[in-house]
């Protein structure tokens, strides 16, 4: 089971590393979207056009969302070095972050085998740079109830730990709010069981 937490960078950082004569810069950053990893990439490129490659690794939100990722290996050997670098973001359980590697070839081939473990070297050895922080995924829950239970709903809300989002008044009460993915069942329950039933919801993961 993937963890329901995991760990976002708070501000840049950048490493330099030589390998057999190649000179490696590693650089990160944190992102909460794809676009900006592309931004980012796209100026990086523009400000060292002289390197031979700028291979990139990003994941935008959760490490095991199946959206909002990617990796490139920039001319290198396919699978030698965006994929790599993906696994060690992926294997630290970091996400909203986007790294890139430029490379500056030393006159002495790697191999892929070389290149693999070059390029994980790189972003592992960038990791302890890193200022991280715990990041638990939202999940927005919207639900409809009879005015006459407004107290009963009020009560629960305000033991848990959960931000309103917005309220609707017509011929029911309907509101959505936003809470820990880890409080959603028994907060449900709680809800549930405060309104005899007489309460819809729906659940939609952010």
């Amino acid at each position: 089971m993937p963890q329901l937490t995991y760990l976002k960078p708070q501000a840049p950082a950048e490493i330099v590393l030589e390998i057999k004569k190649s000179r490696f810069i590693a650089a990160a950053i944190p992102i909460s979207h794809e676009s900006e990893a592309k931004a980012f990439l796209q100026k990086w490129r523009e400000s060292d056009p002289g390197a031979n490659h700028h291979c990139s690794a990003f994941i935008s939100q959760h490490p095991s969302d199946h959206r909002g990722f990617g990796y490139s290996d920039d001319g290198e050997p396919s699978g030698t070095a965006g994929r790599p670098m993906y696994n060690v973001l992926h294997g630290a359980n970091i996400g909203g972050i986007c790294v890139i590697v430029t490379r500056y070839f030393g006159g002495i081939k790697l191999g892929t085998g070389g290149l693999v473990r070059a390029y994980s070297a790189s972003v592992k050895e960038l990791l302890p740079e890193l200022t991280l922080a715990e990041v638990k995924p939202k999940a927005m829950l919207s639900f409809s109830y009879p005015y006459s239970l407004s107290s009963n709903i009020e009560k629960v809300l305000h033991s848990a730990n959960a931000t309103l989002i917005e309220s609707h008044y017509g011929s029911d009460v309907m509101q959505e709010i936003s809470i820990d993915v880890d409080q959603v069942e028994p907060l449900k329950a709680l809800l549930i069981e405060s309104c005899h039933g007489q309460l819809t919801i729906h659940q939609d993961e952010s």
